[in-house]
């Protein structure tokens, strides 16, 4: 998937080309052609118009922040992004987002995913969620989605679990076939519907 920087010239980072060596970075969209995933830098109310505009058009989104924020997540995710992330981040979470958002996930980090998860109610119309049996996991799968749902990112999982990421990876994968989930949140989602239930 093409990768596509939208950020002023002042505002770049090295680890943009570092996660993908193939990456075009620009100031802003016009003339620009290529689809595939936009990488857009927050710059005020216009930016969430401009997120709506491109998701209408066929474009996954991820905002990219100076400082993150709730209420800008939160604006962000009603606008139609898939993903909210400081844009300094490390080139490997740049990876992991582009991924996550290619199978159709959201994404954001773990201390933010803990604050929507407490106001998951008022998330519920941003985010379908699908019914969902837990009793589908195994004892593994269900203690390392439970964490996961916790904000845990899949380091803390594996340390507390005494397993490897990879490991937690794999159970993470089959939690959300079986769940029917796409991403974190959804599983956050999933997890708070039935402790309520």
């Amino acid at each position: 998937m093409h990768q596509l920087f939208v950020a002023p010239a002042h505002i770049r980072s090295p680890h943009w080309l570092q996660a993908f060596p193939h990456a075009q970075i620009v100031d802003d969209l016009a003339g620009v052609d290529a689809r595939g995933l936009v990488w857009l830098l927050l710059g005020g109310m216009q930016s969430f118009a401009q997120i709506h505009t491109l998701n209408a058009e066929g474009f996954k989104v991820i905002a990219m922040t100076a400082i993150e924020q709730t209420a800008e997540a939160r604006k962000a995710l009603e606008a139609g992004a898939s993903g909210y992330v400081h844009y300094l981040a490390v080139p490997s979470v740049l990876e992991q987002i582009a991924q996550s958002v290619a199978v159709g996930g959201v994404w954001m980090g773990a201390d933010l995913m803990r604050q929507l998860i407490l106001g998951a109610q008022r998330l519920a119309p941003i985010v379908a969620l699908p019914s969902a049996d837990l009793n589908l996991l195994t004892g593994r799968e269900r203690a390392v989605a439970e964490l996961v749902a916790a904000g845990k990112t899949n380091k803390e999982v594996a340390r507390e679990l005494d397993i490897t990421e990879r490991t937690v990876k794999a159970h993470l994968g089959a939690s959300f076939e079986k769940l029917g989930v796409r991403d974190r949140l959804q599983l956050a989602l999933v997890f708070s519907n039935n402790a309520k239930a």
